[in-house]
């Protein structure tokens, strides 16, 4: 009866999103962008929502703010903002990889909506 029990209580904490240690896999971060408008807001919501371990991402363009839930096993806050700064956006304070930057339309870059 008892590895009947511990059988279970493993199965929900293993539903429940939970490690073993009692932390959540799935976590949430916030994450200040450049982002200039409209498309850039759908270039960077649609690379992390094709990220493997990105529940989903989602930019508020009125704070700039990018929202990102992630499964923590398979992902880190790092590479997140890596992720972001490899299609030329600032994450926090990762710069932009300047080639992927460079590359973004003109009103995507900096400056490009002033």
């Amino acid at each position: 009866m008892k590895t009947i029990t511990l059988i279970f209580l493993l199965a929900i904490t293993a539903s429940c999103g939970m490690t073993k240690n009692g932390k959540s896999v799935k976590q949430t971060i916030t994450i200040q962008t450049n982002a200039q408008c409209g498309d850039c807001r759908e270039r960077i919501e649609e690379e992390l929502n094709f990220t493997k371990g990105v529940i989903f991402a989602e930019l508020d363009m009125g704070t700039k703010e990018l929202t990102v839930k992630y499964n923590s096993k398979k992902l880190s806050p790092v590479e997140i903002r890596q992720q972001i700064a490899s299609i030329g956006y600032a994450a926090d304070d990762v710069e932009p990889v300047k080639k992927a930057q460079a590359a973004l339309p003109k009103c995507c870059q900096p400056g490009g909506h002033d």
